[in-house]
């Protein structure tokens, strides 16, 4: 316990021991990486985020991030989507640019994935998950980035495990949108 905690976190982060993410909200910088320019990615900011606000084993990567994380998305986004039990206001990071935005879903009822970040460990949506979510809105076109993201999602998921869960999740109508982006892209 500090006295003057405002202090103590600025020292810290002119040591390079922790770097400031947003505001109230910092990161241990890892052994090793202390002294240089280290910064996690997005994804692991977001993970890193969700555990804050939610608390470990609470929040989720999803939407978009999960997409990064499963290797769909090539290049990187400015935002970052985490989900939990409660509405969280966005965060606006510091660190770099971007905005982590959080979405009210219970993390029981979805399919999840354990993930590794440089910030210690998370959830994330399967990629089954993934696609589901990122096809419940109506594509807008080519350009939208969760086009690329489902099609890129949909060859790497199991059709029987993806219509399983569709079903769990009340998804049909999601997967069906998926599909025909697939065929379309045919």
């Amino acid at each position: 316990m500090y006295s003057q905690p405002a202090a103590e976190l600025k020292r810290l982060t002119e040591a390079g021991a922790i770097i400031k993410i947003a505001r109230g909200y910092y990161a241990a910088v890892p052994i090793g990486k202390q002294g240089g320019a280290w910064l996690p990615s997005m994804e692991d900011l977001t993970a890193g985020m969700a555990s804050a606000v939610y608390g470990p084993g609470s929040g989720a990567l999803w939407g978009l991030s999960a997409a990064r994380v499963h290797g769909a998305v090539p290049r990187a986004i400015a935002a970052g989507y985490a989900l939990g039990p409660a509405q969280h206001r966005p965060v606006t990071l510091l660190a770099r640019s971007g905005r982590v935005m959080f979405r009210k879903r219970d993390p029981e009822r979805l399919d999840l994935d354990f993930l590794d970040t440089e910030l210690g460990p998370g959830l994330v949506t399967s990629v089954a998950q993934t696609v589901i979510d990122l096809s419940s809105r109506a594509f807008n076109d080519d350009a939208d980035p969760r086009t690329e993201a489902v099609r890129n999602l949909m060859r790497a998921v199991d059709a029987d495990e993806l219509a399983d869960l569709a079903v769990r999740v009340r998804g049909q109508a999601a997967l069906d949108r998926a599909r025909k982006l697939v065929a379309h892209a045919e």
